[in-house]
């Protein structure tokens, strides 16, 4: 990551949108949570995590895409609370924005979308409207052969998750973001803290089903990289963040020096893989 001039540039200002929406995401599904522990969660498992500036090394369309997810999570989050149009057209400009620069990415807003006009009718007629225009545009760029990056039908298969003719199967890869120094090695120990009224609220319980699809769509590419597990993870992330609070807050209050040490092995950990993957 060494000082490249007006590219090194681009790059910071691409992880700073990113890490941002992650951190307006983690605020609007975990209101009133103290703003140090969203920070060190952030700059722990996003910022020094490897494969978000593999991700940006390999171009910025994949983590725009990513960071533009994040801020309509948060924008839907708060729509869901408040029934503001105003959070609700910014849901649907971020999610937009976040489909043509990263396709997948609608296996996450679509479900949203329903969502929010299951909850609000009002706004249906123009979430559908918005929807109809979409779909005819993605039908009519696909019929000329432009597919924004979803991959064509013959390069997607289940049977992917097992065997290939060519690289290592997807079930290799897949299960990564969940403990591999390339994403955040310490990541289960968060699910020791897991609590099942961590995903009770309803935004995260939405969230999981769409984590769940996204996982099945990655199981049947054909070319399956890390970086494209960037979603995942940091969808993951958001819905584990209630288990990283219970420890910062509980572990600070009556194990300090403990807790300070396992967040300086973190660090350390991240910071070496840092250094061995992107150097």
């Amino acid at each position: 990551m060494a000082i490249d001039g007006p590219v090194e540039g681009a790059r910071w200002a691409i992880v700073l949108f990113l890490l941002s929406g992650f951190e307006v995401a983690v605020s609007a599904l975990s209101p009133g949570v103290p703003t140090r522990s969203r920070w060190v969660y952030g700059l722990t498992t996003v910022l020094l995590s490897p494969v978000l500036w593999i991700a940006v090394k390999q171009g910025p369309v994949l983590p725009i895409g990513v960071g533009a997810l994040l801020w309509s999570v948060a924008a839907f989050s708060r729509a869901v609370d408040t029934s503001s149009g105003v959070h609700g057209a910014a849901f649907l400009l971020m999610a937009l924005m976040a489909a043509l620069f990263y396709p997948p990415t609608a296996l996450v807003s679509v479900p949203l979308a329903f969502v929010l006009t299951a909850e609000y009718p009002r706004w249906r007629l123009g979430i559908a409207i918005f929807g109809a225009f979409a779909v005819a545009g993605a039908l009519w760029s696909y019929a000329q052969g432009v597919t924004f990056g979803w991959p064509p039908s013959t390069e997607w298969s289940l049977r992917y998750l097992f065997f290939k003719s060519t690289g290592a199967p997807n079930i290799v890869l897949l299960w990564q973001p969940l403990a591999h120094p390339r994403f955040f090695l310490l990541l289960p120990t968060l699910f020791l803290l897991f609590k099942r009224t961590d995903v009770s609220l309803y935004t995260r319980r939405v969230l999981v089903w769409c984590w769940a699809s996204l996982m099945l769509y990655y199981s049947g590419v054909h070319v399956l990289e890390p970086a494209h597990l960037l979603l995942g993870y940091v969808l993951l992330l958001l819905l584990l963040f209630p288990a990283w609070d219970r420890f910062f807050a509980y572990g600070r209050y009556f194990f300090p020096r403990l807790t300070l040490a396992l967040l300086g092995l973190a660090v350390a950990v991240q910071v070496i893989a840092l250094i061995f993957y992107c150097c």
